[in-house]
């Protein structure tokens, strides 16, 4: 017995001096100023559908939910067709652009799943950088009469 503890006030030092020091904790990321111009996460659509119908039956209208997946940036008015390419990394899934230096103001068209128009704001002249960042949830579910893995989510911010 007298060995055993012996052996354990030998090697308890050895084995203390053996684990890493460790680090003090790192400092927290200086929190982000709030976005100035922020893309709805989703629209709601009223149905403008003109079905003729057969005799004895009637159109059931429902809104439409269609969910954010891209934006586009333009300088200038989007009909001039100057929309600018953002800088891009696949593996975060983020693309941005950093802005400064136009000559017009910028415009951001918010692009939503299954419409092809868009909604369209002023880009405040205080934002120096649009982000558009996407991440997909570990979850299955319906939209629209199909399955979808998913829900990609998708936010884009102007700061």
């Amino acid at each position: 017995m007298r060995h055993a503890i012996l052996a354990l006030a030998l090697l308890l030092p050895a084995a203390a001096a053996a684990q890493p020091a460790q680090r003090p904790p790192a400092r927290p990321a200086p929190p982000q100023a709030p976005p100035l111009l922020a893309c709805p996460s989703s629209v709601e659509v009223e149905p403008a559908d003109r079905i003729r119908t057969p005799l004895g039956w009637e159109v059931r209208p429902e809104r439409q939910r269609h969910w954010l997946r891209g934006a586009d940036l333009f300088e200038g008015d989007p009909a001039d067709r100057v929309q600018l390419r953002p800088e891009a990394d696949p593996r975060t899934r983020r693309e941005w652009w950093d802005l400064g230096g136009n000559a017009q103001p910028y415009r951001l068209v918010c692009r939503y799943e299954g419409l092809e128009s868009g909604i369209m704001a002023p880009v405040p002249a205080a934002a120096r950088r649009c982000e558009v960042s996407s991440f997909r949830e570990d979850s299955r579910g319906m939209r629209h009469g199909r399955v979808v893995s998913g829900p990609e989510q998708v936010a884009v911010v102007c700061r």
